[in-house]
């Protein structure tokens, strides 16, 4: 394996935690949850990487723009 592609996929698995950690911390301090579960979020936050986060951004976009 490359070099290359090792950096990549460790970059990859960086931006994946720093996000998830993120998504995580918001989805705990909220009191309800888009469809009104939690556990489901944060099974897709953890367990599809990046896309996962980014999904539940789409959904609760005031997380970096709050109201």
């Amino acid at each position: 394996m490359d070099l290359e592609w090792v950096i990549r996929i460790v970059l990859f698995g960086i931006a994946h935690w720093i996000l998830a950690g993120i998504m995580l911390h918001d989805l705990a301090s909220k009191k309800k949850a888009f469809g009104g579960h939690k556990a489901p979020w944060a099974i897709v936050i953890i367990f599809i990487p990046c896309f996962g986060s980014l999904v539940y951004l789409a959904f609760h976009p005031q997380i970096f723009y709050p109201q």
